[in-house]
């Protein structure tokens, strides 16, 4: 049973990847939008679909008293993460930002070993290592010096993906549902940069409205 729960596992974090990579793919296609405007409507799309599974099985909202700092970093963290990407995507070739980003998973090992104590296998970080390594010898990445804030961007996203994942993982052992966890993330980015998407909001055409639906989906 154990085991088949670990390759159910594996297979949402296989999908997780392709979904992110279509989602790169339409803020991309957006267009000459703010990187805090796409974020907004694709955390807005997150809130609806949390909001519905929760009403749809009768959940409530309600987080324990010692999870509420790991909620608020995991929610802080996943902003920045997402705002550095997107900001990423739209200066950088799209392969570039996606591979940069992708460096999550070295520091989510890092995260899980220093926070939540877990074991490191020597085998896990010479196959994550492997992995990465591959990547930037096909992806190429350039580092010019108009290309150095994204890249450096891109890079900080990563970092924050990895400590967001990280505080995901101590959450779920805490037993905070993943709906709650995913409400509450979309509501904290929304509000965290409405201000900014009041103050600069550019108009956008049912294309680019669309785009950035799909891109939350």
């Amino acid at each position: 049973m154990k085991q088949k729960v670990k390759y159910k596992g594996i297979m949402f974090i296989v999908l997780s990847a392709l979904c992110f990579a279509f989602m790169n793919v339409f803020v991309r296609m957006a267009g000459d939008l703010p990187a805090v405007q796409k974020s907004f409507f694709r955390n807005l799309v997150a809130f609806i679909i949390a909001l519905a599974t929760m009403v749809r099985h009768k959940e409530v909202f309600q987080v324990e008293k010692g999870n509420w700092k790991y909620m608020i970093l995991r929610a802080g963290f996943g902003t920045l993460g997402i705002l550095c990407n997107f900001y990423a995507v739209d200066h950088l070739v799209l392969a570039d930002a996606s591979i940069l980003n992708k460096m999550s998973p070295f520091f989510t090992v890092l995260f899980s070993w220093l926070i939540l104590k877990e074991k490191v296998m020597p085998i896990q970080l010479s196959l994550i290592f492997g992995a990465f390594l591959g990547s930037i010898f096909v992806v190429k990445p350039t580092f010019s010096n108009l290309a150095l804030v994204p890249s450096l961007l891109g890079f900080f996203g990563g970092i924050c993906a990895g400590a967001a994942y990280t505080m995901v993982r101590k959450l779920g052992e805490a037993g905070e549902k993943g709906p709650v966890i995913v409400l509450f993330f979309s509501v904290f980015s929304c509000v965290v940069v409405l201000p900014w998407l009041i103050f600069d909001y550019h108009p956008m055409t049912w294309q680019q409205m669309g785009i950035l639906l799909l891109a939350g989906c």
